[in-house]
């Protein structure tokens, strides 16, 4: 199986959490729906009408993202405008012309992505633009303010062969709960679960939502799994979508 691996990092990433509401919390990682979007910003294709949602999808593509180092956040305010009431009339109001939100931001995110379409053509296109470290439009993690650098990793030499599951394999990707059988808890691990939205159409309807576990450290975690990727460097990945592999 090809796979386009690629590193990201930047030094501030905010990807709002489904249940988060006036002061914005994140995700430890990049959820697959935003690895869509970051996709998209890279070969071109644009958000009107969501049309970068019709190209990178669960059906046509399939993703798995590593930890590359610990998760760190911390809480920033932001100024925004104010618009309570549906207006801005700023001499006019009380409260003031801006309102202040404070928002949760990862600091120096760090995750290593790994990619592989069905379709060929806007895949080889992916690649080539990823190894010469151009985008068509500036890549971010989550926030245009969060600006992202993307570096080729390998193509050739990380090519994954799947492997059937056994006991308790070292898998360093994040791992869905719908494909975790059992985990075997280490000591000086810290494992974290989030609910991220799984799977969106055209029009940005979540049709599914999934846990997803990972080490917080960006260590690898101890799973038993029904099929795991690996490389001839021994990095064992999961992909999210296992009814979706690309070829």
């Amino acid at each position: 199986m090809n796979v386009l691996v690629f590193d990201i990092q930047a030094d501030f990433g905010h990807f709002r959490q489904l249940y988060s509401t006036s002061s914005p919390l994140t995700y430890s990682f990049i959820p697959p729906t935003a690895l869509f979007g970051l996709l998209g910003a890279i070969t071109g294709v644009g958000k009107e009408e969501n049309e970068y949602l019709r190209v990178f999808n669960h059906e046509t593509t399939n993703v798995a993202v590593r930890l590359m180092g610990p998760v760190r956040k911390t809480r920033v305010g932001i100024n925004y405008v104010n618009t309570k009431g549906n207006i801005w009339v700023p001499k006019q109001r009380r409260e003031g012309a801006r309102t202040q939100i404070r928002v949760e931001f990862l600091r120096f995110p760090h995750f290593r992505c790994y990619v592989s379409m069905n379709d060929h053509e806007r895949f080889s296109y992916l690649i080539d633009l990823v190894r010469q470290h151009k985008s068509v439009y500036t890549p971010c993690l989550g926030l245009s303010e969060c600006l992202a650098n993307v570096q080729f990793v390998a193509m050739e030499e990380f090519r994954f062969v799947e492997v059937d599951g056994e006991d308790h394999v070292p898998i360093c990707s994040v791992i869905p709960g719908n494909e975790m059988r059992a985990l075997k808890v280490e000591p000086g691990k810290e494992y974290r679960k989030e609910r991220v939205a799984w799977k969106m159409n055209a029009e940005r309807v979540v049709s599914q939502y999934e846990e997803v576990v990972f080490e917080a450290g960006g260590q690898p975690i101890l799973a038993s799994v029904p099929h795991y990727w690996e490389n001839e460097h021994g990095e064992r990945i999961v992909f999210f979508y296992s009814d979706g592999r690309g070829e």
